[in-house]
């Protein structure tokens, strides 16, 4: 086996001196299709509030809370089993080819999750999407990595995965110019109608893309010598020893960081949601009737002079005004009993606060911009960190630096001011070690496992990220009226400790900082 702790010559000069037309054309095609790829996550979890109120109108917030978790579970098992099947393909077929055939499906399956009338056909949209996006990063980044001289592989992987967060801006931006009704007002099916523009990318990966050198020598010679069925061998990255710990070390990361950033950093949409109630100008008036009432008669008259939806929003904001009580009370109690004097104050307090539904979709839109700021800033500073001081100690810092971001935001947050500063630095620590994952992978496998490990370690990931998320709404309902803190707060906070998990697995994590990509003696 080629030595892996040879250091890579030096070189002098700027490392992009090294880069032909064709890299930066590799390059770019990778970037373009992770980018869109990010695109169509975030403009699920930024606008999956909105959709859960339109396929699920009758029910209320957590319920809606609820049956989102388990829409992001099942797109995230999509994306696990696309991964897995695709980082396989990429091995045996070649990088280039599917590339290509990952983002034609998740780009045409986010177009159709556009045309879902109800919560299961969407569903089952998102699991096709996902799956599409779980193939798309792992052949990616072999792509790269393989691509790229090695001096300029770490920097190339971690503005690949850096540049994602414009895929991410793009969709804030979007959806505060797409959804709310005084703007394009196409509402949330506009944003999956943008999402199907991406299957033009495919088009140039088909036409110009050519598969790496290493991977067409690995190839040429896996069919000479009779193993091609170990190229993109799954049960190869467990029984060689060296494989097997460099499978679990990157399984252990991507656990710590996707639980934290779907299970956690990207509900910060319905932590606004939690935090920040909503009402119209025309609704407005009745409930201040029902809060001013001063007898029995005129709080049973007011509440009775509001229609359905109105009762609905009411019976919320009782509930928002005292939480403890109101997670035991129901809809029909909230309703006719008369405000106590400790629950009118805080709705009076919760009504001065409050701002409309098209207000708060432009708060979202802009957190999810900032978010995304941060995001982008956040790869770069780990790409920084670990071209000078290491992978492992990179981890170690941004690892930390995540789950503390989230214990504060998700404790904090309270009114819309704190959207400026507390999601840009939540984006910048939850997303750091994403930049990690782009760089890390594919240096811990070799050439005929290159996606297969890449893939393995961070879509079996989202399996077990599946199972968190689908936790996030029961656990929040569970835990909601315990304390004064919500419990969808609680919860978050609680899966937060994920984190845990990688720094454990870091004690046993090779360190590749100025390594050349490993390979394996050709006999």
């Amino acid at each position: 086996m080629n030595s892996a702790k040879s250091s890579t010559p030096l070189v002098s000069g700027p490392w992009w001196r090294e880069l032909s037309g064709y890299h930066w054309f590799v390059f770019l095609i990778a970037a373009f299709g992770w980018m869109f790829d990010c695109f169509d996550q975030q403009i699920f979890t930024m606008s999956r509030s909105i959709t859960m109120r339109d396929l699920m109108p009758a029910a209320d917030t957590l319920t809606q809370i609820k049956y989102g978790g388990w829409a992001t579970s099942i797109f995230i098992v999509g994306w696990a089993t696309g991964g897995l099947i695709f980082g396989t393909l990429g091995d045996r077929w070649g990088r280039a080819k599917t590339m290509a055939l990952t983002i034609l499906v998740y780009a045409a399956c986010t177009g159709l999750s556009g045309l879902a009338t109800n919560w299961e056909y969407f569903a089952i949209f998102r699991f096709l999407a996902g799956a599409g996006v779980g193939g798309e990063f792992a052949v990616g980044t072999a792509l790269v990595a393989e691509i790229m001289p090695d001096r300029a592989r770490p920097i190339a992987l971690g503005s690949l995965q850096a540049l994602s967060a414009f895929g991410n801006i793009l969709a804030a931006v979007s959806l505060g110019v797409v959804v709310p009704s005084d703007k394009l007002g196409w509402g949330w099916r506009g944003l999956y109608y943008l999402g199907a523009l991406p299957a033009l990318i495919a088009v140039f990966v088909f036409a110009r893309l050519r598969e790496p050198e290493r991977w067409v020598a690995a190839k040429a010679a896996a069919v000479k010598n009779q193993t091609t069925k170990h190229l993109g061998s799954l049960s190869d990255l467990f029984t060689n020893a060296r494989w097997r710990r460099n499978t679990l070390v990157g399984l252990g990361l991507a656990i710590a960081g996707q639980i934290g950033l779907w299970g956690v950093g990207f509900y910060t949409p319905e932590l606004i949601d939690n935090a920040i109630a909503t009402i119209e100008p025309g609704t407005r008036p009745k409930v201040e009737a029902a809060l001013k009432a001063d007898s029995v008669a005129a709080h049973t008259a007011a509440v009775n002079a509001l229609d359905e939806k109105e009762k609905r929003k009411y019976a919320e904001l009782v509930s928002r005004a005292t939480p403890q009580a109101g997670a035991r009370e129901g809809r029909a109690d909230l309703l006719a009993a008369p405000l106590t004097a400790d629950r009118k104050e805080k709705l009076e307090e919760i009504l001065r606060r409050a701002i409309t539904e098209d207000e708060k979709t432009r708060l979202k839109s802009v957190g999810g911009l900032l978010q995304q700021v941060g995001a982008f800033c956040g790869m770069f500073f780990f790409t920084a960190m670990a071209a000078r001081f290491g992978r492992k100690p990179s981890f170690l810092i941004t690892l930390l630096m995540a789950w503390g971001s989230l214990l504060i935001t998700f404790y904090a947050f309270h009114e819309p001011k704190q959207v400026w500063y507390l999601w840009p630095a939540l984006g910048f620590c939850t997303l750091a070690p994403f930049g990690g994952y782009a760089i890390y992978f594919p240096e811990l496998f070799p050439t005929r496992l290159r996606t297969t490990g890449t893939s393995f370690c961070y879509n079996v990931g989202r399996y077990i990220t599946a199972f968190g998320v689908f936790l996030l709404g029961p656990l929040a309902q569970t835990l909601h009226g315990l304390t004064a803190l919500p419990g969808f707060r609680l919860a978050a906070m609680l899966l937060a400790s994920s984190y845990l998990i990688g720094l454990v697995a870091l004690i046993w994590a090779p360190e590749t900082v100025n390594q050349p990509l490993p390979e394996e003696a050709v006999s």
